[in-house]
C-alpha cells in the first residue's frame, strides 16, 4: 500500500511532536465522522494546522508555530496528496479508526522512549555520562532522528548555563549619577523596565541564559539569549560560509554565538569581515569545543558539583521538550475518541 509507505516516511522523518503525522490524523477522523472531502485540500491544508495544534495542547499543553510555507510541504505530489489521502481515509473508515490508532500509537511511543530516557540519565552516576552516548540515542535511530537538532540544544543550553551559574558571574545594571533629575521624570518607567529608581541607581543580577521557542524550520532563528549580552544559535549541521551570513542577518543582536557541527573558521571569519560583520560575530564554537568542555564537567574534582548541574539541566530541558508519556491526557484522549490498541495488527502495528 504505497499510502501507507508514505506515511511510515513521514512519521520517521518527523520532530518529536509528529506534527505533520498528527494533522494527517485529525483530517481522516473528520473524513471518517463527518465526511470531510478528502478530495478537496482547501477544506483542510490550512484546518489542519488549528486541527493538530489542539490535539498538541491537549497533550502537551504546549503551543506551537509553523511557518505557512512548511505546512504546505505535507500535501506535495511526493509527500501526502489528496489521492494518497484518499487511499489512507478509505482504509481508515473500513476498519474503524485504524490509521489514525496506528498514528498516535506512534506519538506515545516516541515520547514513551525519551521518559526512558530520561529516567536513565536520573539513575546514572555523574562521572559515567557521555555527551556522545546521548546525542547518539537520537542520531544512530531513524525513529528519533527528527529531535537531534532540539537534543542538540538542549545540551547546549546545559552546558553554557551550569558553567554560568557555577562561576557565581554577576552583571551589574546602572545609571550615571548625572542623570539624577531625568531619572525621577521618568521614574515609573526605570523602575518597570529597567529596576532601577532615583534611591537606588543600580541593581545587580546573576548571570542567566535562558531557551527560548522557535518556530521549526526556522533556521535563522533565535535558540538562546543571555542577560549579560549575546544571542545563541544552535545548528546541528557544519557551518557554511553563506549560512554563517544569513544566521548573523537573521538574529538581532549586538552580538551573536553560532554553535554548530564542524565549521572552516578562518574560510568563515574572512568572509564574515568582508561583509561588514566582524563585530557581530563573537565566535563560532564546534562540536570539539563542546566534547572538550563536557570532558572537564565530568572530571573528578567536578563530576559532583558542575556535573551534576548539567545533567540535571538535560533532565529537566527534557521535560520541558519532551514531556508526555503514558500519562493522563492521553488515555483521556483515546478514551474520548473511543480508539484502542487492539485494533493494530499485521502490517499496522506501530513498532
Amino acid at each position: 500500500m504505497e499510502s501507507k509507505k508514505r506515511l511510515d516516511i513521514l512519521i520517521k522523518k518527523s520532530r518529536a511532536d509528529l506534527y505533520k503525522p498528527i494533522a494527517i490524523a485529525e483530517i481522516l477522523y473528520r473524513n471518517r465522522t463527518n465526511g470531510l472531502d478528502i478530495t478537496d485540500k482547501e477544506q483542510y491544508r490550512r484546518q489542519s494546522y488549528e486541527w493538530m495544534r489542539d490535539v498538541i495542547w491537549k497533550l502537551h499543553r504546549k503551543t506551537t508555530q509553523l511557518n505557512s510555507r512548511y505546512w504546505d510541504q505535507l500535501f506535495d505530489s511526493n509527500v501526502l496528496p489528496p489521492a494518497q489521502l484518499q487511499e489512507l481515509a478509505e482504509c481508515n473508515i473500513k476498519y474503524k479508526g485504524l490509521v489514525e490508532v496506528y498514528i498516535y500509537a506512534h506519538v506515545q511511543g516516541k515520547y514513551q522512549a525519551f521518559t526512558e530516557l530520561r529516567q536513565q540519565l536520573s539513575t546514572i552516576p555523574t562521572d559515567s555520562f557521555s555527551l556522545d552516548t546521548f546525542l547518539g540515542f537520537f542520531e544512530d535511530n531513524a525513529k528519533y532522528r527528527g529531535s537531534v537538532d532540539k537534543a542538540y540544544e538542549i545540551v547546549v543550553y546545559a552546558l553554557f548555563n551550569a558553567i554560568v551559574d557555577e562561576l557565581q558571574v554577576k552583571i551589574t545594571l546602572s545609571a550615571d549619577n548625572t542623570v539624577t533629575s531625568l531619572l525621577r521624570e521618568f521614574e515609573d518607567f526605570a523602575r518597570l523596565v529597567l529596576g532601577i529608581d532615583s534611591q537606588h541607581l543600580s541593581i545587580e543580577k546573576p548571570a542567566r541564559l535562558f531557551r527560548v521557542g522557535t518556530a521549526n524550520a526556522n533556521d535563522a532563528g533565535l535558540d538562546m539569549w543571555a542577560n549579560f549580552g549575546p544571542a545563541v544559535q544552535v545548528k546541528h549541521i557544519s557551518l557554511q560560509q553563506t549560512q554563517t551570513i544569513d544566521i548573523c542577518n537573521g538574529v538581532r543582536a549586538d552580538q551573536l554565538i553560532i554553535v554548530c557541527e564542524t565549521s572552516d573558521a578562518d574560510a568563515i571569519q574572512s568572509v564574515i569581515i568582508q561583509m561588514g560583520l566582524a563585530d557581530k560575530l563573537r565566535g563560532v564554537i564546534t562540536k570539539k569545543d563542546l566534547d572538550n568542555w563536557y570532558i572537564k564537567c565530568f572530571q573528578p574534582q567536578y563530576h559532583d558539583t558542575l556535573g551534576r548541574k548539567v545533567l540535571n539541566s538535560i533532565i529537566e530541558e527534557m521535560k520541558l521538550e519532551f514531556p508526555l508519556s503514558v500519562s493522563e491526557s492521553f488515555d483521556t484522549f483515546f478514551a474520548e475518541r473511543n480508539y484502542s490498541y487492539n485494533i493494530l495488527t499485521d502490517d499496522w502495528i506501530a513498532e
